[in-house]
């Protein structure tokens, strides 16, 4: 009889081992920064199969007598980053251009519609159609959220070619765009012909926003939740959204590796805690666009922290900035 007892009584043993990290915390997101544990580590165990890469310097306003009303950079051959000019808009907006077979999927249109953010678009088209041996592509121009400074240039894209579909910027519209059945809890996918893209919901910012994460390249497109800036919350009601929604994004990368973090501004200089207030029009010395996944982290223990009370604070790579307790044009 005890014998007989003995292997089930080990099993459960062996199932307990195994299951007490997973219910000793709530979930990853707890767990990393229990343990002290990396979103690096994470990446750099499963690295994109090619790298991309970024310019020495983005346009930052410093001339506007030589500074392209747009910077159009080649993250890779079928990825492209357009920063529109802080002579043309202090908002200085980057866009996102994902290439699959069938489909181009455009991320945001940005802040000024006198910038020609369509003849930039299209000539990007152009040259990847020719260099693929293609004649067309359906081009779909979506948004991580539908402030104005994302969503300026919509109407250049009206009737043009290439051009399927403009996603309307209502709530409804964007929920039905990506598909999502119980947004922002579920996770949706959209397929650009070879390359799929996971949507995430991210509110917090802007009810509506979404992450996007693409499995061939390992970019998070943040939108305006995550980037080297103000990280703006604009009421209280917005600030559970926007710590669940790092804790979800957080979540994601400890199963998914982020080879880079790319939101669509930067306000932070390179050096630590040096952050540029709304409305600056130049930026020198201006940090990178691009921050590995243990941003994350920081940006989830730094709002986590604070609980039901933020605060205003200037951390070294980003700021919390709940508006609706200090103004838009707050700097520390």
């Amino acid at each position: 009889m005890k014998r007989t007892l003995l292997l089930p009584i080990a099993f459960l043993g062996l199932l307990s081992l195994g299951a007490y990290r997973s219910l000793r915390y709530e979930d990853e997101a707890e767990r990393f920064l229990a343990e002290g544990l990396s979103l690096n580590d994470v990446a750099e165990a499963s690295p994109p199969a090619e790298a991309g890469s970024f310019p020495a310097q983005w346009i930052n306003g410093a001339d506007c007598s030589t500074e392209p009303k747009m910077q159009v950079h080649a993250y890779d051959a079928d990825t492209y980053i357009l920063r529109q000019s802080k002579c043309e808009i202090f908002e200085a907006p980057f866009l996102y251009l994902l290439f699959g077979d069938d489909k181009v999927l455009l991320m945001d249109t940005g802040a000024n519609n006198a910038t020609p953010i369509w003849d930039n678009v299209y000539e990007v088209i152009r040259g990847w159609l020719a260099a693929n041996g293609k004649s067309s592509i359906d081009l779909i121009v979506a948004h991580t959220h539908s402030h104005f400074d994302h969503v300026q240039g919509d109407p250049q894209f009206v009737g043009k070619p290439f051009v399927k579909r403009i996603v309307p910027l209502g709530l409804p519209d964007i929920i039905s765009f990506w598909g999502f059945l119980d947004y922002p809890n579920d996770v949706q996918t959209i397929d650009l012909g070879n390359r799929v893209i996971d949507v995430l919901g991210t509110p917090g910012h802007l009810n509506g926003s979404v992450t996007l994460y693409d499995r061939d390249t390992h970019l998070l497109l943040t939108g305006d939740i995550v980037y080297p800036g103000h990280l703006f919350v604009f009421s209280a009601l917005d600030w559970p959204d926007f710590v669940t929604s790092i804790r979800r994004l957080v979540n994601w990368a400890a199963t998914h590796p982020v080879e880079y973090v790319l939101g669509c501004h930067i306000e932070m200089s390179a050096d630590p805690g040096g952050s540029f207030a709304y409305g600056t029009q130049v930026h020198p010395n201006e940090h990178v666009l691009q921050f590995r996944p243990d941003i994350l982290l920081k940006v989830y223990a730094a709002a986590s922290a604070m609980g039901n009370q933020p605060a205003c604070r200037i951390f070294d790579e980003f700021v919390i900035h709940p508006v609706y307790l200090c103004g838009i044009f707050w700097n520390g």
